[in-house]
């Protein structure tokens, strides 16, 4: 639903693919928006409506300086009955860790991803970096999602964590295996908001 040269733009943007989602905010919406995550940066396209009234796209993007892009895989497979590790009782929203100024279904999200995701994610900006953006998708069932993707963006550093989620039989949502790599990557530049 996202024109070709929408798509093309955000591919020059972004760089060869690691990860991209599109999405509607809502069931009443026309238009998605997409997220595209690659070697080069982070870009955002998001559907508005100009002056002339015609159906645009407004496209952000934060561009990364070249080779700073790192990742690490997070394996996270406890035992069904394992209680939750120690470290997430200082994880966001919890009360004794800071919020980073995210929205509660943001820290929702980020406090059932594991402990060693979480600090990856949230490093850069514990230090007072302000989040400009973050967002987040996911798609498969409950048991099971095939895709997921999360990130955190602000004006020096980007976070994002892609991968997979499986509650095997047995299991319950606190102790899922996730199967997550984490990247961070130093912004070069901004384009847009």
């Amino acid at each position: 639903m996202i024109g070709a040269r929408i798509r093309q733009r955000l591919a020059e943007l972004s760089g060869a693919a690691v990860e991209w989602y599109a999405a509607t905010y809502s069931s009443d919406e026309e238009r998605p928006y997409a997220v595209t995550f690659g070697h080069a940066g982070l870009s955002i396209a998001e559907p508005r409506v100009n002056t002339d009234h015609r159906p645009v796209y407004a496209i952000s993007s934060f561009q990364f300086v070249p080779g700073s892009l790192r990742h690490v895989q997070v394996d996270h497979r406890p035992f069904p009955l394992a209680p939750r590790p120690f470290a997430n009782a200082g994880a966001p929203g919890s009360g004794s860790a800071p919020t980073l100024g995210l929205g509660q279904s943001t820290l929702g999200l980020l406090g059932n991803l594991p402990p060693r995701a979480q600090e990856l994610l949230q490093t850069p900006f514990v230090d007072g970096q302000k989040i400009l953006r973050d967002d987040w998708h996911y798609e498969g069932r409950t048991n099971r999602l095939n895709m997921f993707m999360f990130f955190l963006a602000g004006a020096k550093d980007v976070t994002v964590a892609t991968g997979t989620k499986v509650i095997p039989v047995g299991h319950t949502d606190a102790t899922a295996h996730w199967s997550l790599t984490c990247y961070r990557a130093s912004v070069a530049r901004r384009i847009g908001r």
